[in-house]
């Protein structure tokens, strides 16, 4: 598993690749992908968890896309990762 970014995300959303913290490095909320990254990259992965152990157990939700992906994250993940998708816009 990824481990935790070394960068915050901005108050406009999440710009790249990573692991991010809930509370500190994001914040809850709505966010958006348009499509993945494109060239050899096809598909947008991403997953909230309840812990940073590696275990399918913390797997709160997660999907992979081919096209646009929307997916809300609550005050009660504990982490948010993701790989391979255009960069999240905050949309509430």
């Amino acid at each position: 598993m990824n481990q935790p970014s070394t960068g915050k995300a901005t108050s406009a959303g999440i710009p790249s690749d990573g692991t991010y913290v809930v509370g500190s490095d994001i914040k809850p909320g709505t966010y958006r992908s348009e499509r993945p990254q494109g060239g050899l990259v096809t598909s947008c992965y991403w997953a909230r968890l309840s812990g940073t152990s590696g275990e399918a157990k913390n797997i709160i939700a997660h999907n992979a896309t081919n096209g646009q992906t929307t997916v809300t994250i609550a005050a009660t993940d504990k982490v948010f990762t993701t790989t391979g998708c255009k960069a999240w816009k905050k949309t509430g």
